[in-house]
């Protein structure tokens, strides 16, 4: 297994998003909880695309996304996910007093980034290594520990799913994988990936 964070950094925009969604909840095998809740709000598990589009309001593809998607997906019978009440200032949130975040060392984190005028950032795929969570486990002694997680089903979910991302790529800007639209953007509109 390997002993670092294994990383998928892509570029993602629009309908390469839908389609890359569309995959995971086709495929299923897995949960899929938004990283952090809104403010004030309970956290969401999204049991279908219908799911997540209502929640970030995305009602056609084909436009910028108006905010990041940041999800951690649960491979099936992988681990226990634990859910955390973050306590807020309101002096400095809008009034805001809490929110909640998904949290288990063996999620797998989705993230993708939205367009930001003429820029694009590189969205991302990404889980702990078990030796990573080992090291960490003392700092966040409420979590059910790291071997309360099936390792080899974390590392097998989280590289199919890069497998997927990289073969639904189309070129590279270095390391990184550019799927279709994005590809499409940069060229059309120079968009600069950064």
């Amino acid at each position: 297994m390997n002993p670092i964070m294994p990383n998928c950094d892509f570029y993602a925009a629009r309908e390469d998003n839908k389609a890359l969604l569309e995959l995971l909840f086709l495929n299923g095998g897995c949960r899929v909880y938004e990283s952090y809740s809104h403010m004030d709000a309970e956290l969401v598990e999204f049991s279908s695309m219908s799911d997540l589009e209502r929640h970030f309001g995305i009602a056609d593809w084909r436009k910028p996304l108006r905010e990041s998607i940041l999800l951690q997906i649960l491979p099936m019978n992988a681990g226990p996910v634990t859910v955390e009440r973050i306590a807020l200032d309101p002096a400095k949130c809008n009034g805001a007093t809490f929110r909640y975040s998904a949290n288990g060392w063996g999620l797998v984190q989705l993230h993708l980034e939205a367009e930001r005028g003429d820029k694009m950032r590189a969205s991302n795929s990404n889980h702990n290594s078990e030796k990573r969570a080992l090291a960490w486990a003392s700092t966040y002694p409420d979590m059910p520990g790291p071997s309360a997680w099936d390792w080899v089903h974390v590392v097998s979910f989280s590289n199919r799913l890069n497998r997927v991302i990289r073969k639904l790529g189309v070129e590279k800007a270095g390391s990184r994988t550019i799927l279709p639209k994005a590809a499409e953007l940069k060229t059309a509109q120079s968009i600069k990936f950064v």
